[in-house]
């Protein structure tokens, strides 16, 4: 599958901002959200961040989504951006934040978008919330690492520590929590990770100013209130979550780029064998940021 290049129309931090909501979880925690695109609620789509991100990440669709008549709703996962953070936190849970805020808004049926390590968190929505989900889509998705040949073709530094935190849970946790604790400090630092890691293929995309902004944004929010939620959702990511594939029975699609190294096709090849019925598109010359250019691909789904 190829895509042709689309053009991103950047949605301004006073207009995320405008449409945001904090709502109170009968636990008393707050999860914060944004919506984007059509403002009609009738075609919604429930968006995934990735890893470490926040709502902020979904302004991307912002333009694509508006123009095809679809909202967005980002949430913040827990500790990210305005979203509390508590211990014990499990994928599942995930969906009955999703299932609240579809209640709160008055959405009966809506679609699930889950972008890089926010797959996981997509999947067990999912497979939870059943007939609700209309749609399911993965885009440069994390798979499960505890399968054979999952970190095939991952560069180093994401190899590492995710081998670490496999093997050394604690030792693992530290050692993400150092890393996001510098992406906090240094302004900067998240960018140079990324462009050290990237494939070829993602070099011009997030060279772009209106992509380039987002990404800074979208880190200094999610890293915030600190690195709890970093920390607790790597430990998450390191823990074999294949059972959560099978208990996904709605309409699965998946896109994965041939050229990311920083979640490699291997991943995605994983979680389309798990997921009974799903889809898979192995995107020619596809990086990890690939889905800059697909939007409207991939919202098709929804409509």
């Amino acid at each position: 599958m190829s895509g042709s290049c689309q053009r991103v129309v950047s949605v301004s931090d006073r207009d995320v901002r405008e449409h945001e909501l904090i709502l109170s979880h009968p636990d008393g925690r707050r999860i914060q959200l944004a919506i984007l695109g059509a403002r009609d609620f009738t075609n919604v789509v429930f968006y995934s961040h990735g890893f470490p991100a926040s709502r902020l990440e979904a302004s991307i669709a912002h333009g694509a989504a508006r123009e095809m008549g679809i909202t967005v709703i980002a949430l913040d996962r827990p500790g990210f951006g305005g979203s509390d953070w508590y211990s014990n936190r499990q994928f599942k849970d995930w969906a009955n934040d999703v299932a609240l805020a579809a209640d709160h808004l008055g959405v009966q049926r809506f679609g699930i978008l889950g972008v890089s390590g926010g797959t996981p968190t997509a999947v067990a929505a999912a497979g939870s919330l059943g007939s609700r989900v209309t749609a399911l889509a993965i885009v440069s998705g994390v798979g499960p690492i505890h399968a054979d040949g999952a970190l095939s073709g991952m560069n180093w530094a994401n190899r590492g520590l995710l081998r670490l935190g496999s093997h050394f849970k604690s030792l693992g946790g530290l050692s993400i929590g150092a890393v996001a604790t510098v992406w906090r400090s240094v302004p900067g630092a998240a960018e140079l990770w990324f462009a050290s890691l990237l494939p070829k293929a993602d070099i011009e995309i997030v060279k772009r100013p209106e992509v380039g902004v987002v990404l800074a944004r979208n880190i200094q929010e999610s890293l915030k209130r600190g690195v709890k939620g970093a920390v607790s959702e790597f430990q998450l990511l390191v823990s074999d979550w294949r059972p959560l594939l099978e208990e996904v029975k709605v309409p699965t699609t998946i896109w994965h780029g041939d050229e990311d190294t920083y979640v490699p096709i291997s991943m995605a090849r994983i979680v389309h064998q798990g997921i009974a019925g799903s889809r898979f598109h192995e995107v020619k010359g596809g990086g990890h940021f690939m889905i800059v250019d697909r939007l409207r691909t991939v919202l098709e789904l929804f409509v």
